[in-house]
């Protein structure tokens, strides 16, 4: 029984990762206005959670891929001038930005009808 929990909760984790990271990536770059690497993006996520959750690069560099792919981010390898190591830089796009306000909206609508069970499950507002 204890394994069937353990193994459902690891599905529910990687589902919710899936969509969420995403939808992160896609804010992140739109707020930041300029270019992130990879692991500046990780970093904020981390931030944001207050160390509760550090997505893996191999997590993160998928997604950044997917959304390249889609046209929703651009990137650019970008080398130091004192000969350190190359770093890729993401930018958000015009159409990911548009993407991204969509997903927003959508999200919006799916959380609000959510408030009243995180309410009762959390006991916040």
């Amino acid at each position: 029984m204890e394994r069937k929990r353990v193994e459902w909760r690891a599905h529910l984790h990687k589902e919710m990762r899936r969509g969420f990271l995403s939808m992160w990536i896609l804010w992140t770059l739109k707020k930041k206005g300029g270019k992130m690497y990879g692991y500046e993006i990780m970093q904020s996520l981390r931030l944001k959670t207050r160390g509760r959750w550090i997505p893996k690069a191999g997590t993160i560099y998928p997604i950044l891929r997917r959304l390249e792919k889609r046209g929703f981010v651009k990137s650019e390898w970008t080398s130091s001038k004192a000969g350190g190591l190359s770093r890729r830089y993401y930018k958000i796009t015009p159409e990911g930005k548009k993407a991204a306000e969509t997903a927003f909206s959508e999200w919006r609508k799916l959380m609000s009808g959510f408030k009243e069970f995180l309410r009762e499950l959390f006991g916040v507002d």
